[in-house]
């Protein structure tokens, strides 16, 4: 820019000498040598131009160039993330799991579910969810023959139909009678064969973390725990009240070979008919999830359900996609 300057003064300068013709030229006055190397002659003039080109030509380039700016200067688009908090992938599954979701109905999915060589009917078997207990298939809803605890011994039991995601939260979101009730009463996703004593005791008590094992305060002790929450002191009558609201102070943790199972089967019914799950009880279902992933059993149960229903539970198949929803 400087040299731009110093240039448009020279030839302004001698322009106006050569035009003015009323004055002599003086025969002392200094001529202007032309053959002077250019640097030199800019240097009388602007003493520090000539080594400001030396050291930098480009310094004259008006335009400057783009790789000189301090990328600290430039403004850069802060990246979205497409889906905060997974609510379009939540649509997306809820979406999924409803488009070839053929419900059943409760006795013909746990005809499905008992009948030889059905849904549950492993080796001649049936297993409890929460106890580990065991009895052999016999076509029946009620099975009980050779009741076998989890360690091989004899038991008398007899089995029913656990519903993990209570029924009660069922009436709560859903209107009772409706099809989405019925499809979601009779959905095998989260229906569990059960052994009668804990069915029945498990109610519709919240899943959580009891330490009653360690201090020998279950209600339920086998496998699975019944009791008051980790920590919590008081009572362990777990009470079952109000057939709609149950005792709050009591949780089942669930046996640690089927916590994972039970924490997905909760996840596929809350985003499967738009039901929450209470926060603390869902901060302990991730937790589950990703202590006990999908085993042969539960994968090959995931693929039994698809072919009586024709859906599959999502999570099964990626547990992963768990922690990519923020809530539930």
């Amino acid at each position: 820019m400087r040299l731009t300057l110093f240039l448009s003064i020279c030839l302004f300068t001698i322009s106006c000498s050569e035009t003015n013709n009323t004055t002599p030229r003086s025969d002392t006055s200094p001529e202007i040598d032309m053959g002077k190397d250019q640097a030199s002659d800019t240097s009388d003039v602007f003493p520090d131009l000539g080594k400001d080109l030396a050291e930098d030509p480009s310094s004259g380039d008006l335009g400057g160039d783009a790789n000189d700016m301090n990328p600290s200067d430039t403004n850069t688009e802060d990246v979205v993330d497409p889906d905060p908090g997974g609510v379009l992938l939540r649509a997306d599954l809820r979406e999924e799991t409803m488009v070839n979701h053929m419900p059943l109905g409760y006795r013909i999915a746990r005809d499905q579910m008992y009948t030889f060589r059905g849904i549950d009917d492993v080796g001649g078997r049936i297993e409890g969810i929460y106890s580990g207990r065991s009895v052999d298939t016999d076509g029946s809803r009620t099975p009980g023959g050779n009741c076998k605890k989890a360690d091989g011994s004899d038991f008398g039991c007899s089995f029913n139909t656990e519903h993990s995601f209570a029924k009660v939260f069922l009436r709560r979101y859903l209107t009772e009678g409706s099809s989405e009730y019925r499809a979601a009463e009779g959905d095998i996703h989260h229906i569990f064969p059960s052994d009668q004593g804990i069915n029945n005791e498990r109610w519709h008590f919240a899943f959580g973390n009891t330490d009653c094992g360690q201090l020998m305060t279950c209600k339920i002790n086998e496998e699975s725990f019944l009791g008051l929450p980790t920590g919590a002191t008081g009572s362990i009558s777990c009470s079952h009240g109000d057939p709609e609201e149950g005792d709050s102070s009591c949780v089942m943790q669930v046996r640690d070979l089927r916590k994972g199972d039970i924490a997905r089967a909760q996840f596929y019914m809350s985003v499967r008919y738009d039901m929450p799950i209470p926060e603390d009880s869902e901060q302990i279902l991730r937790e589950w999830n990703r202590d006990d992933l999908p085993d042969e059993r539960e994968k090959k149960r995931n693929d039994r359900i698809e072919r009586s229903q024709g859906n599959r539970n999502p999570f099964v198949d990626d547990p992963t996609l768990v922690d990519k929803i923020r809530n539930f």
